[in-house]
């Protein structure tokens, strides 16, 4: 084979595999949620099944009901970021990480991050107050609802999940399943995240 057509055909071949490079690095950057972030920002151990979202996502409305029986939807906390968990007396890991979202929601003033443990017990609060009496629950609100709806119209695959939504009502990122939500780390994971949502607010 002549020497020139095999020095072209290498050439070729390295401009052939630097573009398929260059398209799998577009890919990447554009099909990861967290392409942005700062190793930092990155969920810690204790929640690593929280899954952002490439961009926010609206939110289909939902109502329930508060602990005096007022109905409600999540409109009514907009302004403040709201991790949002569905969850059942009936669930075992629900139960087990009620607590911790607990101590979560202490560590945070209500204006700065509204922890909604949104309960879809057929008996409401008659479910729900023995459990939260049993577990100390102090810092969080019941919320429950009466027509079993919300897991539905979110999408929720099983329980719990959980959804962070950020000041506008929008879907930031999911979680299914249990999480230990009182972990130092994810404390100050959410800290940051607060601190970032404050400084692009307009």
């Amino acid at each position: 084979m002549p020497h020139g057509a095999s020095k072209q055909r290498t050439t070729l071949l390295i401009l052939m595999l630097a573009s398929i490079a260059a398209i799998v690095a577009f890919w990447l950057t554009q099909s990861s949620p967290t392409d942005n972030f700062t190793p930092s920002d990155l969920p810690p151990a204790a929640i690593q099944q929280l899954q952002w979202h490439s961009s926010p996502k609206s939110i289909a409305s939902i109502t329930f009901k508060d602990q005096s029986g007022k109905e409600l939807d999540l409109a009514a906390f907009l302004g403040t970021p709201v991790l949002l968990n569905l969850w059942a007396t009936w669930c075992v890991p629900c139960l087990a990480e009620m607590p911790a979202l607990d101590r979560l929601q202490a560590n945070f003033p209500i204006d700065d991050l509204v922890v909604v443990a949104l309960s879809i017990d057929r008996a409401g609060l008659s479910d729900i107050k023995p459990f939260w009496e049993d577990a100390k629950i102090s810092s969080l609100k019941m919320y429950f609802d009466p027509t079993m709806s919300a897991g539905q119209i979110l999408g929720v695959r099983g329980l719990p999940t959980t959804l962070l939504i950020n000041k506008q009502g929008q879907e930031l990122a999911r979680l299914e399943g249990p999480a230990e939500w009182a972990d130092q780390e994810v404390i100050e994971y959410f800290r940051r995240i607060i601190s970032k949502e404050q400084q692009e607010a307009p």
